[in-house]
């Protein structure tokens, strides 16, 4: 395991026993943390209720974690095709289709234009993602209204 070690210094008032005199004296604190390989996503409680009213069934299971794992700290808005999905995963498009349509009405995505989803940062938070920015944008981003069609 790895260590990472700070050093600050510390300044107090002692008394010099020589002189009897207060004075001012440093000494260097060293402190040690252990360093974890990987990191973490983070997951709030809401999520979890939001995916067991997505997923009836294994599969539906594969397709939320695909999607959801699309999402990095990199790329927090994606283009969802639902045909590369399903060849990922190994089902028809009308299942991904169905899926991401449980996922929005379960506030899990938010579509943002024709193809582009953001991940509700409120639910699920990719390792390494800035959690305040991405929660001001959400807030901020309103959702998307399909044309009319004439």
């Amino acid at each position: 395991m790895n260590y990472n070690e700070t050093y600050s210094i510390i300044t107090k008032k002692v008394l010099n026993e020589n002189t009897g005199e207060i004075e001012n004296k440093e000494f260097t604190e060293v402190g040690k943390a252990k360093t974890i390989k990987g990191g973490y996503r983070r997951v709030y409680k809401s999520y979890d209720e939001a995916v067991a009213d997505v997923i009836s069934s294994k599969k539906d299971y594969i397709i939320v974690t695909t999607i959801r794992d699309k999402f990095t700290y990199m790329k927090t808005e994606i283009a969802l095709v639902t045909k590369d999905i399903a060849e990922d995963v190994g089902v028809t498009q009308r299942k991904v289709q169905t899926i991401v349509n449980k996922m929005l009405k379960a506030d899990m995505l938010r579509k943002v234009d024709r193809l582009s989803y953001v991940l509700n940062p409120y639910m699920y938070l990719p390792f390494r993602a800035n959690a305040e920015k991405l929660q001001h944008d959400w807030k901020e981003t309103p959702k998307y209204k399909e044309p009319i069609k004439w």
